[in-house]
């Protein structure tokens, strides 16, 4: 069975076989110009010899099976050019170099060196674009071994390097990743790849997926060396910038907004987010990645404490702002705004630090010692009466102390009497009781009972017992005691109950 290449192959082969009936009247045709028509003779002989001249078109199938069988393809198109091999040569040999600037001076568009700062900008943004396709391209190949390694590790630098460590191999526990991810990271591909249902690589596939590999971190590498020839020369493009930050994170800064000016056309809110990356943070899970910018790299947000961190940023990225404005104006080419604006931030976030103060004692105010002015007047007087203390009261509050108060029967409490007035006491006639009178109430109080007690109790087969002086135990029969009612009495006695007639008797 035919494949593809073999019919495409097919086909740019009966392109090229001549075609003998269409070169026939194309001949006579020519035959009978020939008088009439010489200088187009000419030209058509001329057309055919350049097209004889001409290279063949090389097969693109072929080319590309070549390639796939050696496994020695680039992957990155950059490294082949040669422009980008002679901009990383200058770019190394500048270096280590100081630029020669006047005290107080600060570059500009004439100086020469400046259009290589400003392709270095761009450079870098540039190769993080590279180095992106090279991490897809990796990605597209390695997701057939172990496709859930994107989602544990997102930053592409750190998918490669881990990539090239494992290859093939199918027991991750023997490889170290210690100095690459943190152990939550670690340890969540060590589970994983041991539930995976990928397969193993090819050979081919896996040779061009490490020369992907080399190729980014060679890209990397030149980062590396852009940025640190951008640092030396912080000092002489951003000052103030450099001053606020660093050199190292003013370079990274610049680089990641595109130039100098553009990051100072930015507002606050967007420095915040130049250069932002996903960053894991427990290595499983989609809620479990931060966003962050460059400026989170700053010293003075990395040592606020994390209460306080939010106002860090945001005083930060605004302090950035004018700092680059002011290098953009080409002001201040010793750095001294740079320099004010980080003593300001510090002193702010001191003083966001501070606890609260103590509450303070209020002293009282000195008395005044002239006298005031009293109110008086009838009403006075007489709400004063209305509502003041009595005599009684009064004396009442006076205790003449070592005398034993007079005893009170009707008090609860002990140790209460009543009080003394001038030595003597006040006597309560009302509450006094004699001792005559209380044995009276107690006698009666005795008869009431016994009464009680035998009333009701007419069957004659109970019967009371009474103590008497004259006998010792006397059997007595209360019904036998009461005396007979007469016969008038029941009607016509005082106690009964028709003694006045509703109407009036009339007089016969």
């Amino acid at each position: 069975m035919a494949t593809l290449a073999d019919s495409f192959l097919q086909d740019l082969e009966d392109l090229e076989e001549p075609d003998p009936e269409a070169d026939e009247p194309a001949a006579k045709k020519a035959k009978k110009g020939k008088k009439a028509l010489p200088v187009e003779k000419d030209l058509s002989t001329a057309s055919l010899v350049e097209d004889e001249e001409e290279d063949e078109i090389p097969d693109a199938i072929q080319v590309f099976m070549n390639n796939e069988k050696s496994g020695s393809s680039s992957v990155s198109e950059m490294l082949k050019n040669d422009e980008f091999q002679k901009l990383m040569d200058e770019v190394r040999e500048r270096k280590d170099e100081q630029p020669a600037l006047e005290l107080g001076k600060q570059l500009s568009e004439e100086d020469t060196e400046y259009p290589l700062i400003t392709r270095c900008n761009s450079l870098v943004r540039e190769i993080d674009d590279e180095m992106m396709n090279i991490h897809r391209f990796v990605r597209d190949i390695y997701s057939k071994k172990f496709p859930e390694l994107e989602s544990i590790v997102t930053s592409p630098l750190d998918y490669l390097q881990v990539v090239q460590r494992i290859g093939n191999t199918k027991d991750l526990t023997t490889i170290d990743f210690s100095d690459i991810l943190p152990n939550t990271a670690v340890m969540a591909i060590t589970v994983t790849a041991s539930m995976t249902a990928g397969t193993q690589l090819p050979r081919q596939e896996l040779d061009k997926m490490l020369v992907g590999c080399d190729e980014a971190f060679l890209l990397n590498d030149c980062k590396r060396d852009v940025l640190l020839y951008l640092e030396s020369r912080m000092s002489g493009l951003a000052p103030n910038l450099s001053a606020l930050l660093g050199a190292a994170l003013a370079a990274k800064l610049i680089t990641a907004a595109g130039g100098l000016l553009n990051l100072a056309r930015m507002p606050a809110q967007n420095i915040i987010l130049v250069g932002s990356q996903k960053k894991s943070l427990l290595g499983m899970g989609s809620g479990a990645y931060s966003t962050q910018g460059i400026i989170f790299l700053s010293d003075l947000i990395v040592s606020t404490p994390m209460e306080f961190r939010n106002r860090a940023v945001k005083l930060v990225a605004g302090k950035c702002g004018l700092a680059a404005r002011v290098d953009s104006f080409h002001e201040s080419p010793l750095g001294q705004v740079g320099t004010q604006l980080r003593e300001k931030i510090l002193q702010s976030l001191a003083k966001a630090q501070e606890p609260p103060p103590a509450k303070q004692k209020k002293t009282l105010p000195p008395p005044e010692d002239r006298p005031r002015a009293k109110r008086g007047g009838k009403r006075h007087r007489r709400i004063k009466e209305k509502y003041g203390q009595s005599e009684f009261k009064k004396m009442l509050n006076r205790t003449k102390f070592g005398v034993d108060p007079e005893d009170n029967i009707y008090s609860e409490e002990w140790g209460l009497g009543l009080p003394y007035f001038e030595g003597k006491p006040v006597p309560l006639k009302a509450a006094k009781v004699s001792k005559e009178k209380q044995l009276q109430r107690h006698i009666q109080a005795q008869k009431r009972q016994r009464a009680a007690a035998s009333a009701g109790n007419e069957s004659g087969l109970s019967s009371s017992l009474a103590f008497t002086p004259v006998q010792g135990i006397e059997l007595a029969n209360p019904s036998a005691q009461r005396k007979a009612p007469d016969v008038g009495e029941k009607y016509f006695s005082t106690s009964a109950t028709f003694v006045n007639l509703s109407t009036p008797m009339r007089n016969p």
